[in-house]
């Protein structure tokens, strides 16, 4: 891995050859100002603390000198941010965190005269084996399959022995799980892969379409109710979190949206008819991520919460198609610096952290629960605790949580799924709604998380799993 600051523009020659290449390369007639780099992920965990962001490139050779990255608040007006370096093929040492999900519904299963050695499942287990094998030692990998529930066999680790046991588990479903709740897993994917730090990505494989539960039967699904995740919610998590999505299309039914799904996280989608293929584009995702350079550079102080950004491997602007990511209410200011000002927010979010862990101490919660921790005026500090499967939070008397006093809060703001079968929390809305400052539709819940509805903060805990 070499890391490099940048310090010089790259010659014309040097440019022109990268183009000749990046164009050989993909089997295309090269064209002049024709686009030679892509942003595949954007990392915004150093935003914070650093004001730095972190862009994964694809198409950045030991030729091009000069990498420029160009910032928007709206996509139409540009501007440059310092490029503080450049390491290449990153991803080779600090690792990459795969996650593997497989469609586990019946057609994966059932071919006349097959057996499950030579069945869309049997291969697709013998291809994932294979990816195993080629593993670099930094790389971690997670696995979960699908049909018309979700299960994570296995979260992302570097323990290869515990990812093969998981795909040895994997067993044919019964007849009550026929459907493909591909968006939906999708969507929970992303959720499971949105704490690991660095380069992140995805590999859903399906023989299918989206064929989800409730919206078949017009019942409440028994995995995700009556909640639905259209292809492109699923990608606006996916770029809110960070996580790149690559689909591949494994059998002769194929989801009409999952290759714009996968592309609109920077990813790709791939086809495959048989085991041996699909090895291959398992090693063509992880020999693409490999190539990637990461791009370390000084993010602006533009208004809002969506910042667009593009890279440039010249100074001649041919620029790569603009992606973009959320940096939240804290940078929302239009300053091209952050001055001591900027600490009050920060300074006083550690005082309510630190009264609200004080306050945990000398009152442990024996159940899950939300602690008020800012409301609309007189609103008094309360926990409310969840019971059942459903807990609906909003400003209704007829809500189970009400947050009354706050105009802005709808009357069933949010909802509160519990999985007693995972112990898990999960928070849905469709009205406004951010956690850990982030926009989100859903998200699972871990002690900890900050919710805000429209405006009023509490916080979600939980007892320690064992007391």
């Amino acid at each position: 891995m070499t890391t490099r600051a940048i310090t010089r523009p790259a010659t014309l020659a040097a440019v022109s050859m990268a183009c000749l290449l990046a164009c050989l390369t993909a089997g295309a007639t090269p064209a002049w100002g024709q686009t030679v780099a892509a942003i595949t992920q954007i990392d915004g965990a150093s935003l914070l603390a650093r004001q730095r962001v972190r862009l994964y490139v694809a198409g950045i050779d030991d030729g091009a000198d000069a990498v420029r990255v160009q910032e928007s608040a709206d996509g139409r007006n540009w501007e440059d941010r310092p490029v503080e370096a450049v390491t290449e093929a990153a991803n080779a040492d600090e690792g990459v965190t795969f996650f593997f999900l497989l469609d586990d519904s019946g057609s994966m299963w059932s071919e006349a005269g097959v057996d499950e050695a030579g069945s869309r499942i049997g291969q697709a287990k013998n291809a994932a084996r294979r990816f195993i094998a080629r593993l670099g030692p930094a790389d971690r990998l997670g696995l979960a399959v699908f049909n018309t529930r979700y299960w994570r066999a296995a979260e992302p680790t570097a323990d290869r022995a515990a990812v093969l046991a998981a795909i040895d588990e994997i067993a044919r479903p019964s007849r009550d799980d026929a459907f493909t709740e591909l968006y939906q897993s999708i969507d929970r994917a992303v959720l499971e892969l949105a704490a690991y730090p660095g380069r992140k990505a995805i590999v859903v494989l399906s023989d299918g379409e989206d064929y989800p539960y409730a919206a078949r039967t017009g019942s409440p699904s028994p995995e995700f109710g009556e909640a639905a995740v259209p292809p492109d919610e699923a990608a606006e998590r996916a770029i809110a979190e960070g996580v790149t999505c690559y689909a591949v299309r494994f059998g002769p039914d194929r989801d009409p949206d999952i290759g714009s799904m996968a592309e609109r996280t920077g990813g790709a989608a791939f086809d495959a008819a048989d085991g041996l293929e699909l090895a291959e584009v398992y090693a063509t995702i992880r020999n693409d991520l490999l190539r990637e350079a990461a791009v370390d550079y000084r993010a602006g102080m533009a208004p809002g919460d969506r910042r667009y950004v593009r890279v440039s491997l010249d100074d001649g602007g041919n620029w790569s198609a603009p992606r973009y990511y959320y940096a939240g209410a804290v940078f929302g200011q239009a300053r091209s610096a952050p001055g001591w000002l900027d600490l009050v927010p920060l300074l006083l979010a550690a005082a309510v952290w630190l009264a609200f862990w004080l306050l945990k101490l000398e009152r442990p919660m024996d159940r899950a629960g939300l602690s008020l921790l800012y409301g609309p005026r007189d609103a008094r500090t309360e926990v409310y605790a969840l019971s059942g499967a459903k807990t609906v939070i909003g400003g209704s008397a007829d809500a189970d949580i009400t947050l009354a006093c706050n105009p802005a809060m709808a009357a069933d703001h949010a909802t509160i799924l519990f999985d007693e079968l995972r112990g898990e929390y999960t928070i849905a809305a469709d009205a406004e709604l951010r956690v850990n400052n982030r926009p989100v539709k859903r998200k699972r819940l871990e002690p900890g998380d900050v919710i805000d509805m429209a405006g009023t903060v509490v916080v979600f805990d939980e007892p320690t799993k064992g007391k």
